[in-house]
């Protein structure tokens, strides 16, 4: 079987935490190099692999797959590290390079590996600024590779067969989703805090996943139409003061967001309005819920597993165990599920589903949240947000600086 030769950028802990277990079960995939900048971030994630690699080998010898074994011990010793990524994408032979860095370099590392040649995926968000998103659209066409926008969300079981529930029609029309994103902040990391290097803050780290996935279960094929931050909380940050890194520092980002998007009619006969948060400051909207003019879609949780719950408008509910569904498997997780997807896109000559246009408007949605607070929590729509980023065309850091004052309202 031909595998895809991927170079790793950024070995930090979402590479070493979720995408490595991800690539244990690919066998589409062959790590061949690994970068990032900082020395004991790179030798972690080498050891980490190592001992992968090696637990995995020994799984297989005991299943009596001896050729499997090998191939991963084999695989071991062919991953080269460089503390350049420059270096790694000039001197290795490279399908796809996998970003995992903070997303101030997100748009540079892709356009540097994209006019080498090679495909990209990246993690989200796909970049600090809707603008340099707009560069990396650019040079994908440009180039004719393939780009990634990796969001794990749309390979997870629990949203996937929600998707086809709805699709299917079981709650009617799907009017109104509300989707939470929330858990109490990443203090560990002082990076998460620093908008040159975020672009935000929990929006655009945390809430991204619920902005592109209600878009997902609306539907890739409607547009999204318009934002509006909502009372009582809006966009704002709650804890002015925190201990980042072991040290109590101010602020600068938000630390909670509530929003709303409008995806626009769809051959003109309906909309879907999905109500949004993205919080380090732990949830305080309601639960997960998607509703439907003739019932809706939760989840629960019971005895460690997930159960979907189908209910009408009289009280009958359905259940799924979704533990129990043809598409979850226990090794796979939503990081593999990603992985695969790009490399058999690779493989097969095919556009990627979440592609570069997805991830650059789910960066736009965010910014037109912010310029939505700015205005005094009034709607704002997509290309009004848009026309308005165009303007830092020329001197693109000021756009974040200018968004950023949502936080100070």
């Amino acid at each position: 079987m031909r595998r895809v030769k991927v170079g790793i950028l950024g070995t930090g802990g979402i590479f070493r935490g979720a995408h490595l277990r991800g690539y244990l079960q690919v066998p589409e995939a062959q790590i061949v190099a690994m970068q990032d900048i900082n020395k004991d971030s790179l030798l972690n994630a080498m050891q980490t692999l190592k001992a992968s690699f090696e637990a995995r080998s020994e799984e297989e010898e005991k299943r009596g797959r001896v050729e499997e074994a090998r191939q991963w011990r084999e695989d071991l010793k062919q991953v080269k590290l460089y503390d350049s990524a420059e270096e790694m994408l000039a001197k290795e032979k490279l399908d796809l390079v996998d970003i995992c860095t903070p997303p101030a370099v997100h748009a540079d590392l892709a356009i540097k590996a994209l006019r080498r040649g090679i495909n990209v995926m990246c993690e989200k968000p796909m970049a600090i600024s809707y603008l340099d998103c707009l560069e990396v659209i650019e040079v994908v066409k440009e180039t004719g590779k393939f780009y990634q926008h990796n969001e794990n969300w749309l390979y997870d079981p629990s949203w996937y067969t929600a998707k086809k529930f709805i699709d299917a029609g079981a709650i009617g029309e799907l009017l109104l989703i509300f989707l939470a994103t929330a858990h109490g902040g990443p203090e560990w990391r002082k990076w998460f805090w620093e908008p040159v290097i975020s672009g935000g803050g929990a929006l655009l780290d945390n809430g991204i996943h619920a902005i592109t996935t209600s878009w997902y279960l609306a539907g890739f094929e409607r547009r999204p139409w318009r934002v509006k931050t909502v009372s009582p909380h809006g966009l704002t940050t709650r804890m002015k003061k925190r201990i980042l890194e072991g040290c109590f520092q101010d602020v600068k980002v938000e630390d909670d967001a509530h929003i709303i998007i409008e995806y626009e009619p769809l051959d003109a006969k309906s909309w879907v309005t999905a109500h949004i948060e993205g919080s380090w400051s732990e949830r305080d909207s309601r639960d997960t819920i998607i509703i439907g003019s003739n019932g809706s879609i939760s989840f629960e949780k019971v005895e460690g597993e997930t159960i979907l719950k189908i209910e009408d408008p009289w009280g009958n509910v359905r259940k799924i165990n979704i533990n129990k569904t043809i598409n979850y498997r226990p090794e796979m997780s939503s990081f593999a599920g990603e992985i695969k997807n790009m490399c058999k896109c690779i493989l097969n000559n095919f556009q990627p589903f979440c592609n570069e246009k997805i991830g650059a408007t789910s960066t736009a949605l965010v910014g037109a949240a912010y310029l939505s607070q700015i205005k005094g929590m009034k709607p704002v729509t997509l290309k009004e947000f848009e026309d308005y980023a165009l303007k830092f065309k020329d001197k693109k850091g000021e756009l974040v600086k200018n968004l950023m004052k949502a936080v100070e309202i």
